[in-house]
């Protein structure tokens, strides 16, 4: 193919990047917060980051557990009991701890077997912690998990991808808060802990995938801490979100 056909697409992703990196600066005005950001769009094929504090440790807290799922299907060939089914569900739509402690132990095959997923799937700026929450990545990272469970992959069988999808679409509504604002087409999961570093201070993350319009899905990764109250933490997550979509949809 001529290189030159392929400059408008490359000048239209270049501007995408200049107006998404302009509005997230906008969007941390008066913010203390750590931010860091990743968006896959399928329209361009780029990936587009920012991170307000390069070299910074973002911890997943619930995060990781789509991380978990996607582990546990793979180790097991895409099958589970009932009881690790009913774990799974637990695990993503309530976001219960003890479910995914299990999945971990017992499915997983502990903190190596996490490890395992990431190195699977690439991220390699993604370490296990014994303490799971704890676990440390990077938005770039998480995106080649979501890109996985939503367009296409290698490692995971389509029955495996389309049950991630359907947990992640059906979280409990009080906790479908993060990357889906501004949209009614998404899938998600969120992560909030208390920093217990004696600060007061949130970590407060949201990963998944939105349908957006014009033929433009795409994945996104939030990460932040640092942030003065859970509720603060929410609302500067979904400040980024829907200045995504909104230059996105365009």
């Amino acid at each position: 193919m001529n290189p030159i056909h392929n400059i408008p697409n490359l000048f239209k992703s270049t501007s995408i990047s200049s107006q998404l990196k302009k509005q997230w600066k906008a969007d941390l005005k008066g913010s203390d917060s750590n931010v860091a950001i990743a968006v896959y769009s399928t329209k361009t094929g780029e990936t587009y980051t920012y991170n307000t504090t390069p070299g910074h440790k973002y911890h997943t807290a619930s995060t990781v557990k789509v991380s978990v799922l996607a582990g546990v299907l793979l180790k097991n060939n895409g099958e589970l009991d009932s009881e690790g089914k009913d774990y799974a569900k637990q695990m993503i739509e309530n976001s219960d701890n003890d479910s995914t402690t299990e999945l971990i132990n017992n499915y997983l095959g502990g903190t190596d077997g996490l490890q395992d997923t990431f190195d699977q799937f690439q991220m390699s700026n993604t370490h296990a912690n014994e303490a799971w929450g704890m676990t440390t990545t990077t938005p770039a990272d998480q995106i080649k998990l979501l890109n996985n469970i939503f367009f296409s992959s290698t490692k995971l069988s389509d029955s495996s991808r389309n049950y991630i999808q359907h947990l992640m679409s059906n979280v409990e509504s009080d906790q479908q808060w993060g990357i889906s604002a501004g949209s009614n087409n998404f899938a998600l999961k969120n992560g909030w802990l208390d920093q217990d570093d004696g600060s007061g201070k949130w970590i407060i993350n949201s990963i998944g995938r939105v349908n957006g319009s014009q033929d433009n899905d795409y994945t996104i990764a939030v990460y932040t801490d640092n942030n003065s109250s859970m509720n603060s933490g929410e609302k500067l997550v979904e400040k980024f979100a829907r200045s995504t979509k909104n230059i996105l949809d365009n």
